[in-house]
């Protein structure tokens, strides 16, 4: 039954003639292999690297951070749905068929290599890597200065002669597939620029470069990026650099995602361009009730209509809101409905969520509002233990902010059991499914209160619970692993995230409701999107083969039926990348059909557009 509910897109490429006595197979899958970079023993979460309380030199305190270029790989490969898998060697034995099956067939199209130094690893055999690419025609993108190994230096034709400091720009060297449209000299993110003090103290490595292979970049007279082509069908690339700070420059990122394309032969991926979104939290709080700081009336249906659902109408916009599905009635001392309540609170003011959740339930209906879960209260599980909440005066412990975070213990300086945070989440899920009629995909934990150690872990919780993302930016959830942290938005990788105006709550949209709607002359361009279309690209389980003897490229677009729900009545579109070699080949593309179809080339490029709908969908690529 599983397989009968898949979203599977099929392209299928007819080509005129295949001469070249290369690869036989080139599945759409990479094998991302590591040393001890990935810090969880169980192989599950990936988090931003623990400084390591060593001194640069640079600054008074020891601030150096541990590797950070495995967490940004996995973002990267899932921002842009690329299929793969990690095989770490600080606990498995390199083994051939880790890369190819029983009867001696690649199961990856290419192998990103990212295996540092260390003590710690199973004594690899490195020739296993020699054979995959020089015989099997597997391909290989290697990292920086995760090269050391001298079997991984001979397959991509370098010598590898150590790193040091330079501030120098990189640039293209020459025209290539790999470096076409590559800004010269790259340039950092705006957003990372000064966190990395513009490549001050970057480190650049130093290689010979050997007989038949290319150098496509060059910082100063030094090569850091270089390709080499073998008759099996393996290319080889080499992206140098600092580890640490690579990826802070979308060049490099292009190059990578490029390279990824040239090694494997075709590519299908995801980019985001000029798209926002845009989130506001705490609709059915308790807090706007009891905690002086944050005391204010709940959004009225009239609110909401004039001054949120009228300007996203108007401007074919999406908010993300945050809701809370329970209240704590303090009266009866116990957990109810928020939805359900209209009263007057101590302050005298009136709290009529009943209101409310009929401009809400307008805004759903209209599509402009999009359904997320800021949990079940808002508010610590325990009230009642010293100094307890209730019956507290309003200036008094009602006054401790610490009361309202739920994930978190921030009043009594402790974490959340992990069973009592995770019915507290899947609770919270299933009232806002019934109160909204839409299962809420992204979890965010109120006021950020979490728990951060490894077995009450907020963030590994959220996953567990069902949810596709975790907080604005803490990232993604999924039963394959849990990435807490997130970079690069507001670039191709990843949509910008933006609090709703005037300060991200609905608390701003009370004391100053005309501010909402400037934010859409503050991005002209942007388009405002549901955070649930997000998760479903980054869900999506694709898959594919190039078989040499059917001359057939084919495709799947796995569509989850939970996380990838948006697209069930939504359109989407994935871009489709040729090698130029294989381009040679096989010749242009004449045309495009989808579900017998034919796509206009002039309008659609080579993005893939996918119709609604949970089905199979046959995409048709003939050259």
């Amino acid at each position: 039954m599983k397989h009968l509910i898949k979203v599977v897109i099929i392209v299928i490429i007819c080509f005129v003639s295949f001469t070249t006595e290369s690869f036989a197979v080139k599945p759409f899958r990479v094998l991302v292999v590591i040393g001890d970079q990935w810090e969880d023993p169980a192989s599950y979460m990936v988090s931003r690297p623990a400084t390591t309380g060593e001194y640069s030199g640079y600054s008074t305190y020891p601030e150096v951070s541990g590797p950070n270029d495995f967490h940004q790989l996995m973002i990267l490969l899932k921002s842009w749905g690329i299929p793969f898998d990690v095989v770490r060697l600080d606990q498995q034995f390199l083994d051939r068929h880790m890369f190819i099956d029983m009867d001696g067939n690649p199961i990856y199209g290419t192998i990103i290599w990212n295996v540092n130094e260390s003590d710690k690893l199973l004594h690899p055999d490195y020739s296993i890597m020699q054979e995959m690419v020089k015989d099997q025609g597997i391909g290989l993108i290697a990292l920086s200065d995760r090269i050391s190994q001298t079997e991984i230096q001979s397959v991509l034709g370098l010598k590898y002669m150590g790193s040091w400091e330079s501030n120098k720009e990189m640039e293209p060297a020459g025209k290539h597939f790999l470096t076409k449209g590559l800004k010269s000299p790259f340039m950092v993110d705006e957003v990372t620029a000064t966190d990395i003090s513009y490549g001050t103290h970057l480190k650049r490595q130093r290689v010979e470069v050997l007989d038949g292979t290319e150098v496509l970049v060059t910082q100063g007279s030094y090569p850091q990026a270089t390709a080499k082509t073998y008759k099996s069908g393996g290319h080889a690339v080499w992206i140098g650099n600092d580890y640490n700070n690579m990826f802070n420059y979308q060049d490099m990122r292009t190059l990578l995602r490029r390279s990824i394309t040239w090694t494997i032969g075709y590519n299908l991926y995801k980019t985001w361009e000029n798209d926002i979104i845009m989130i506001m939290d705490d609709p059915g709080g308790v807090q706007n009730a009891w905690l002086e700081h944050w005391h204010y009336p709940t959004l009225t249906e009239e609110l909401i209509e004039e001054h949120l659902i009228r300007p996203l109408v108007n401007n074919n916009a999406i908010l993300n809101i945050n809701f809370v599905a329970g209240f704590v009635n303090e009266q009866e001392k116990r957990l109810e409905p928020a939805w359900n309540q209209n009263f007057t609170d101590e302050f005298g003011t009136r709290q009529d969520y009943i209101s409310g959740k009929r401009g809400y339930d307008k805004g759903v209906k209209l599509g402009v509002f999009e359904v997320l879960c800021h949990g079940l209260t808002h508010m610590q599980p325990d009230l009642v233990s010293e100094p307890g909440w209730y019956g507290a005066p309003l200036d008094q412990e009602k006054a401790e902010v610490g009361w309202y975070r739920e994930f978190g213990d921030t009043r009594r300086h402790k974490e959340i059991p992990a069973a009592e945070q995770l019915w507290r989440m899947k609770t919270a899920k299933q009232w806002i499914t019934e109160q909204f009629g839409v299962i809420p995909l992204q979890f965010c934990a109120g006021g950020n209160g979490a728990s951060i150690s490894y077995y009450n872990n907020t963030f590994k919780l959220a996953a567990k619970a069902g949810f596709g993302w975790c907080g604005w930016t803490q990232g993604y959830c999924g039963t394959d692993m849990v990435i807490i942290g997130w970079d690069f938005m507001g670039t191709s990788e990843s949509p910008l995230i933006v609090a709703a105006p005037p300060d991200a709550h609905d608390f701003g949209i009370v004391r100053n409701p005309e501010e909402f709607a400037k934010i859409f002359s503050q991005y002209p361009q942007g388009r405002f999107m549901s955070i649930n279309e997000f998760i479903g690209y980054i869900h999506t389980r694709n898959s594919g083969v190039w078989l040499k003897d059917d001359s057939k490229l084919t495709l799947s677009v796995d569509y989850d039926p939970h996380y990838c729900q948006y697209f069930g009545k939504q359109t989407s579109a994935w871009n489709l990348e040729i090698a130029d070699w294989l381009e040679k080949e096989t010749g242009k593309i004449s045309a495009i059909k989808v579900d017998g179809k034919v796509v206009s080339l002039s309008s659609s490029g080579m993005k893939i557009p996918v119709p609604p709908g949970t089905g199979a969908h046959k995409i048709e690529v003939e050259f």
